[in-house]
């Protein structure tokens, strides 16, 4: 632990802010906080205005409870009594045991409901009862059991599969917790199996099917120490100690040091610059800084990291703070029939990480990465797929990214998949026949940090952006759209400078049918080096990509001297066909690592 570190008292931080925003939100009349909701385009049907959140008033509860100033502990029960009576308690109904997001709109009426909230209210109301249900009135606690009850059983009858991880760890936490408190030996049981399964599960790959995602890595994090705090099989906990080793292993094969940030892929992540948020600032004991948190619009969940006593394995602490050399990391995180792998490149500069395959939808990082900028702080890469229907400019669902990465050179693909999602890759298909609105369809390249004017030179009929520390070299090496041929162009933004590789681009907006347009893709190649290196040498500018049948094939060797060479649909096909489609190879490849895979359920 760092020397000037102290757990209590950052927790006393993180409690004061959080309660200063939820007494702030307080809304006496409705005995909920009351926030102004922000923009959701999926589950909810309430996309602004003035609305009483569910899990942030339980949360202000219990913070209420830890803090315990005059009059808290009776706020904290009209909010516990309150949500009590959101709940769906209705065995027959389909919502059984869940919450909506807002008192305004139950469960029933969401698009659709999100049977997350057992798991993440459970944890909650776990946690009450753990730290203060001693000291509630006999009806309040009467109450939250009763809550409790319907939560568990809704995720029993949900049964999620264990490939969902961050949900997957939460619900086995609560059914196990929830049995023991309420005496239900089938509960526990279950969870002491779930625990099994979902062990086999991780075991199969020996990595994570949610892999690398920054925020469910913390509610991963979170919810494996609170079954080390809070339940106490002795097969369960030695199963749980592993995985938590497991989950650090994972953490640390894509930290790069340099620039203090997770590297990509990711199957899920929310923000380009992690930060040290609350979770990462106390498991590793102060080391990485303790930022003055700032919650926003009335979220109380930094508050309730301060009822988490995380604990960072010692063997963690030498690989946090600085890079083992330069080096290429590997790793299967989810196998047949269409296996993921993911590759990371980590150097003192600069960091790129690709997945072989996948969707766009707007929290994956398909293709991302850092760089140490001169200032020391870090810039990052982003490659992501964008949509224009007139009305918003928004990460588009419907697009499959194919990749094959030696060091920091990817060899890339984008595709088009039907049926597939528009903003969300599974709740709003687009399906065979439909007509799409779009003004412009463009696969981007954000590099944010960059230096607002960046220096950028056509090389070979691609692009370099100098970073000052370290260079991009991108080029777009062929590619079809419906009869046109893509273009790319370096265009200010905001926060940096943006590629665009232009597939459809139109005045006005235009109805788009998929079986219309024929081929439809991009293929081309990116390395991000650092400056002045022989690793930086630039780019040899053979790249070849060929279409045959229903496929498109890049082909490059790399300035590494490695022969890469990756294939996709040339046309909009389902999600499954490219899957069937796609392969990538690297000549003289490493298999994936083998750090990972020892299994859990072996001691």
């Amino acid at each position: 632990m760092h020397p000037a570190w102290s757990a209590a008292e950052y927790d006393r931080t993180l409690l004061r802010a959080a309660l200063a925003e939820g007494d702030r939100c307080w809304d006496a009349e409705a005995n909920l906080l009351q926030v102004e909701a922000p923009y959701n385009p999926i589950h909810t049907r309430i996309k602004g205005g003035l609305a009483h959140p569910t899990r942030n008033s339980l949360h202000y509860a219990l913070l209420l409870l830890e803090r315990g100033s005059e009059g808290d502990a009776e706020r904290a029960h009209t909010v516990i009594r309150r949500i009590a009576g959101l709940q769906d308690r209705s065995p027959e109904n389909a919502t059984y045991g869940i919450w909506g997001y807002y008192a305004e709109e139950p469960a029933a009426e969401m698009e659709p409901a999100d049977w997350n909230w057992a798991d993440f209210l459970g944890i909650a109301l776990l946690l009450v009862d753990a730290r203060h249900g001693k000291g509630l009135p006999a009806d309040v606690r009467h109450e939250l059991r009763e809550s409790l009850r319907h939560a568990a059983a809704s995720i029993v009858r949900r049964n999620v599969h264990l490939t969902y991880t961050n949900v997957a760890v939460m619900g086995t936490f609560v059914t196990l917790a929830a049995g023991k408190l309420l005496d239900d030996e089938e509960l526990f049981v279950y969870g002491k199996d779930r625990m099994v399964r979902l062990s086999q599960a991780i075991d199969s790959t020996g990595s994570f099917t949610e892999f690398n995602s920054p925020s469910y890595w913390g509610v991963v994090l979170q919810t494996l120490t609170l079954i080390r705090e809070h339940v106490t099989d002795k097969d369960v906990l030695e199963l749980n100690d592993r995985l938590h080793d497991r989950l650090w292993l994972h953490f640390l094969a894509r930290w790069h040091p340099p620039t203090r940030q997770l590297s990509g892929p990711m199957a899920r992540c929310y923000s380009n610059d992690l930060g040290v948020p609350p979770f990462l600032a106390k498991a590793v004991g102060g080391l990485l800084g303790a930022p003055e948190p700032r919650p926003v619009r009335g979220e109380m969940a930094t508050g309730v990291e301060s009822c988490v006593d995380y604990r960072m394995p010692d063997w963690v602490r030498p690989r946090l703070l600085e890079l083992e050399g330069a080096h290429e990391h590997r790793e299967l995180f989810t196998g047949s029939p269409a296996p993921e792998t993911g590759t990371t490149w980590l150097d003192p500069v600069t960091t790129l990480g690709s997945v072989n395959h996948q969707d766009t939808w707007l929290q994956r990082r398909a293709l991302f990465g850092h760089w140490v900028r001169p200032d020391g702080t870090s810039g990052h890469l982003h490659v992501h797929l964008m949509k224009d229907d007139g009305a918003e400019d928004f990460d588009f669902a419907s697009g499959v990214l194919s990749t094959v990465q030696s060091g920091p050179h990817v060899a890339w693909l984008t595709g088009f998949a039907c049926p597939a999602g528009d903003r969300h890759h599974h709740l709003d298909m687009i399906e065979p026949g439909d007509r799409f609105r779009a003004r412009s369809l463009r696969l981007v390249v954000d590099l944010i940090g960059a230096p607002p004017v960046a220096e950028a030179s056509a090389v070979d009929g691609g692009i370099e952006v100098d970073l000052g520390t370290a260079r991009l070299d991108f080029r777009l090496a062929g590619g079809a759209f419906g009869g046109r041929t893509p273009t790319a162009r370096l265009v200010p933004h905001t926060d940096g400078v943006r590629i665009e590789v232009v597939l459809f681009e139109s005045a006005t907006p235009a109805e788009l049918d998929w079986a219309e347009l024929g081929d439809t893709f991009a293929a081309g190649t990116l390395s991000l080096v650092p400056s002045g290196t022989e690793q930086g040498a630039r780019p040899a500018p053979d790249v070849e990509v060929d279409v045959a049948g229903d496929r498109a094939e890049v082909r490059w060797t790399t300035p590494r001297g490695n022969r890469l060479t990756v294939c996709g649909g040339r046309s909009v096909v389902s999600r499954e066909a490219h899957a069937a489609l796609h392969f990538a190879t690297l000549d003289g490849a490493a298999p994936p690592s083998p750090r990972l895979s020892d299994s859990l359920l072996v001691p």
